[in-house]
């Protein structure tokens, strides 16, 4: 028997029991990964397009992890917060390599729902602040150099 607080005591049965029921109520639906997956990367994308439009260089980096902290506490229950299509793949690759993990199935739906946001919080930001901006590498630098840069920074 185990005891909860003063009062109540529970036979192991029930313990089992109350597990069984706990963890089929706290496994999130597909759906509810996804539209937690959607919700963190549009809030990303919207935060860093905003920022990197209203010039506040300033603040950007704080209002930036404040969305993701508060995005992770939020959502990452439900579909571990990834927000990125490259911690999707990485995390792909970890389960093939024997590790925790996503199975490729589910990186291939997170991919495709964290592109979708993005490209509907890009829109967004576009629409909000009537201009957009190129992402490319900074003057005296070319595509050999960020790609080696995101892939180190990535993995």
């Amino acid at each position: 028997q185990a005891s909860l607080g003063c009062t109540a005591t529970f036979t192991e049965a029930q313990l089992n029991q109350l597990n069984v029921r706990f963890s089929i109520m706290t496994e999130p639906s597909l759906t509810s990964k996804m539209a937690a997956e959607f919700v963190g990367t549009y809030l990303l994308i919207f935060t860093v397009g905003c920022n990197v439009l209203s010039g506040s260089g300033m603040w950007a980096a704080v209002s930036i992890a404040c969305v993701l902290m508060v995005a992770i506490y939020s959502l990452g229950g439900i579909s571990g917060a990834n927000f990125n299509p490259a911690v999707s793949v990485a995390l792909g690759i970890s389960k093939s390599m024997g590790g925790p993990g996503l199975d490729w199935e589910t990186v291939g739906i997170y991919s495709g729902v964290q592109c979708a946001a993005g490209v509907l919080a890009a829109l967004s930001y576009t629409m909000l602040f009537n201009n957009s901006f190129n992402l490319q590498p900074a003057k005296g630098f070319g595509g050999d150099h960020a790609g080696l840069c995101e892939l180190l920074y990535t993995f």
